[in-house]
């Protein structure tokens, strides 16, 4: 079922009726997306609206992706909502049902790190036509700090209307052997395409081979464009919060190893049903999840000697545990709400470093 299909089956249950609440994450993940980029929001709403559909609260970058659960309405010819009443009186979207009123049984693809989810696959891609002096390409490539051209005779052509790029090297290379006039002499036709919902994995194959990928989008048309830059710009921003998230959990279960010991946390993981047979091999093996337990306990809170408020660090302690959840499942949030979170990981690791560990209470 794709994303189309999703939302049909959403209306024809409306039609007949029935109230449809779902997940925002599940929506994204119909149309094969993860993360609430742009791209993703405007396909969405564009089915939505073809569909007429309306959706409370909104299908945007800011949509709750698990609860609230999103409530779909049919739009009435006169623009008004018709919500559906079989089962029961209109409810606001703050009331929706713990499961919804009609199964949803569709279940999102394990969230891989689609080709789409990076953000320069979903920039505009400044093309050449083939005919194009090549001075004209040096010049824009030089003023817009690009790398390569698209060389094709519209501003967003379809996969097949693609003749190649064109780039320094290519242009170096066809000066090399003669002297070309347009950008149709120094084409470097070796380009490598990828469908926007293809596994990132697989690019990443491809740009060990070639310099560039070119994302291919709806109705057959480019996209964006990936280049191994790219690639290392997109990760190089979850560099910095991993490496204060594993310097928590070091330092952490280092205090959990001076103050308590293997068997106390063994004993109190197992009474509290969260280590299955009760075992722990090692301490550095812990989650943050069960480090947050640990450390939320008034027991064990009493044997670390701590000068700080159990309620609030372990308050902040769980909220790193769940900023380091969305980033490795790629949960996607506004960047004012990521830039909140990284302020706060950050404030939390330097309080954790003013934990001594010279000598046990």
């Amino acid at each position: 079922m794709d994303g189309r299909e999703y939302m049909e089956d959403i209306r024809t249950n409306l039609e007949s009726g029935r109230n449809q609440w779902r997940m925002g994450e599940n929506v994204l993940g119909a149309f094969g997306y993860v993360r609430r980029r742009k791209t993703a929001i405007d396909e969405i709403n564009a089915t939505i609206e073809d569909l007429g559909l309306v959706a409370n609260p909104p299908v945007s970058s800011e949509m709750p992706l698990r609860s609230p659960r999103i409530r779909f309405s049919l739009r009435a010819a006169n623009g008004t909502v018709t919500p559906a009443t079989v089962n029961g009186p209109d409810m606001s979207a703050s009331d929706a049902p713990a499961q919804d009123d009609v199964d949803d049984d569709f279940s999102p693809p394990e969230p891989a790190f689609s080709v789409s989810e990076l953000a320069s696959a979903n920039r505009a891609v400044k093309c050449v036509s083939p005919s194009g002096q090549i001075q004209e390409a040096y010049t824009e490539m030089l003023l817009g700090k690009y790398s390569q051209l698209v060389v094709a005779s519209s501003a967003t052509p379809r996969q097949q209307d693609i003749k190649g790029i064109v780039s320094f090297q290519s242009i170096a290379k066809a000066l090399m052997n003669g002297r070309p006039e347009t950008v149709n002499d120094c084409i470097d036709g070796n380009v490598r395409f990828a469908q926007r919902h293809d596994d990132l994995k697989s690019v990443v194959g491809q740009l060990a081979e070639t310099d560039v990928v070119l994302v291919i989008g709806r109705d057959n048309r480019l996209q964006g464009i990936v280049t191994a830059w790219d690639l290392a710009e997109e990760f190089a921003r979850l560099i910095e919060p991993f490496k204060r998230i594993g310097e928590i959990e070091i330092r952490l279960r280092a205090l959990l190893k001076r103050r308590l010991g293997k068997d106390k946390v063994a004993h109190f993981l197992s009474e509290q049903g969260l280590s299955g047979d009760g075992a722990v091999a090692d301490l550095d093996d812990l989650t943050m999840g069960s480090l947050h337990s640990v450390f939320g306990s008034p027991d064990n809170w009493s044997e670390f000697g701590l000068p700080f408020d159990r309620k609030v660090f372990t308050g902040a302690l769980n909220d790193v545990r769940k900023f380091r959840n969305r980033l490795m499942h790629f949960k996607d949030s506004s960047k004012d709400k990521e830039e909140e979170d990284l302020k706060h990981l950050t404030n939390f690791c330097e309080t954790v470093r003013e934990i001594q560990l010279d000598s046990p209470q």
